[in-house]
């Protein structure tokens, strides 16, 4: 039986005569209530059954583990049971809870792991302060069934010579391109620093994968240089995109950047970055008005007539991809409106909830867009519990001629809020340039 309020919307209605009748006796209104008290009783306690587990689950094992079979065997659990909440409990704010308490926790044990290792192989511990940081849904705290490595690495400075001899070997190993190793004396404290966590971001990556968190297939990882570096390297790479349009950072990295949230690690040295970030895009409206467009052009999977634009051919032949086509432009509108506002909360119905706070938005709006956040994650957990392959990934596409005509119905006003949503920031924003 679910943990919400059905049960008692069930018992008024079914008790509405009783609860009106002026001449039951205590007798028959202590049954009554009883009977309530009873299912009440159910309910709670398989909700302290399942907590009980999750904490063993988190606490006793993850917590304790020194094995990286383990810490799989213990996710593959983990996704089982929060599937099986989400079937039973229909919640999907739950869904996000439950994995970003037990995936943070798995990733940070793999951490420690990896810096015991670095110890045990003569690399020493870490030389500086660093933060592990989430990224995409992980860093809106938005994960569903499915993972992948998302994350940056930031790390303090140091320019003193720290380095073992065994760093400085394998760092000049590790750091030359060509068949002759680059002279371990000639490194320089910056260039072992980096060297250091290069080599902690590889072994990282490896271990969250054998633990399974998939790799990221377009890179955004600590192994990929962008996404790793000191305080100053990153202010550097950040300000050599937004204000000089160059440098190893993209655009897209640009918007990446603005969900980062602190896993593991020194969460000042995060915040100090992301206070020089935000600063500096804001501020920048050139930047801030191309994010913005970009926006309110990504198509919804709607025709003109209302119906849904499909797949032609292939393997995906009338279908329609529920991600990029209806999940995605509601996250990137929500995140591009917030921060025209200056608002940097990284979760979208947080962000949603607080531009209907500040007024920017009106309450029906803020309705349709948790009505549509919440259809499109479902049918993406949907799919990802119904369609995996045989290495466990699914598919993010939906064929809509599979669905009631209640389901389509939900699907288009899903749809036709971002739409209405997207022209509302075209017409605040951008027609009305207050960017």
């Amino acid at each position: 039986m679910p943990l919400n309020f059905s049960l008692i919307e069930s018992f008024i209605a079914d008790h509405r005569e009783d609860m009106k009748n002026k001449a039951m006796l205590r007798h028959d209104r202590y049954r009554i209530l009883s009977e309530l008290g009873t299912a009440l009783q159910t309910v709670l306690k398989d909700y302290e059954i399942f907590e009980t587990e999750l904490n063993s689950l988190v606490i006793d094992i993850v917590n304790n583990t020194s094995s990286y079979e383990t810490l799989r065997e213990c996710h593959e659990r983990a996704v089982a049971g929060v599937e099986n909440f989400f079937l039973e409990e229909d919640t999907i704010v739950d869904v996000h809870d439950l994995f970003r308490i037990i995936r943070d926790r798995i990733a940070i044990r793999v951490l420690e792991l990896v810096e015991k290792e670095m110890l045990d192989e003569g690399l020493g511990k870490p030389p500086t302060d660093y933060v592990w940081a989430g990224l995409g849904s992980e860093g809106r705290d938005e994960q569903t069934m499915i993972t992948d490595q998302d994350n940056l690495l930031v790390y303090a400075e140091r320019d003193d010579d720290f380095a073992s001899g065994q760093l400085r070997k394998r760092c000049a190993e590790t750091m030359t391109e060509s068949t002759s190793p680059a002279p371990a004396d000639a490194l320089g404290p910056r260039t072992l620093l980096d060297g250091y966590f290069r080599i902690f971001a590889q072994k990282a990556s490896d271990r969250l994968h054998q633990v399974g968190f998939e790799k990221c297939k377009g890179g955004v990882m600590p192994v990929n240089d962008r996404w790793r570096g000191s305080i100053r390297d990153w202010k550097k790479r950040i300000d050599d995109r937004i204000t000089l349009d160059k440098g190893i950072f993209e655009p897209l990295d640009v918007i990446i950047l603005t969900d980062a949230r602190p896993v593991n690690g020194n969460r000042a040295i995060l915040k100090e970055l992301l206070d020089y970030f935000f600063a500096l895009l804001i501020n920048n409206k050139h930047f801030m008005k191309e994010f913005i467009q970009s926006a309110v052009l990504m198509p919804s999977a709607l025709t003109f007539f209302g119906g849904f634009k499909v797949e032609k051919e292939g393997e995906n032949k009338d279908k329609f991809n529920i991600k990029l086509l209806g999940w995605s432009p509601l996250i990137l509108s929500v995140r591009m409106l917030s921060l025209s506002n200056g608002i940097f909360e990284r979760n979208t119905l947080k962000r949603i909830a607080i531009l209907r706070q500040r007024n920017i938005i009106k309450k029906e709006m803020e309705s349709s867009l948790v009505d549509a956040y919440f259809t499109f994650v479902r049918y993406r957990i949907i799919n990802q519990i119904n369609y995996r392959d045989d290495e466990g990934k699914s598919s993010n596409f939906l064929r809509p001629d599979m669905l009631g005509p209640d389901e389509q119905e939900r699907l288009r006003r899903a749809m036709k809020a971002v739409e209405t949503f997207q022209k509302f920031i075209q017409e605040t924003l951008l027609f009305g340039e207050a960017v």
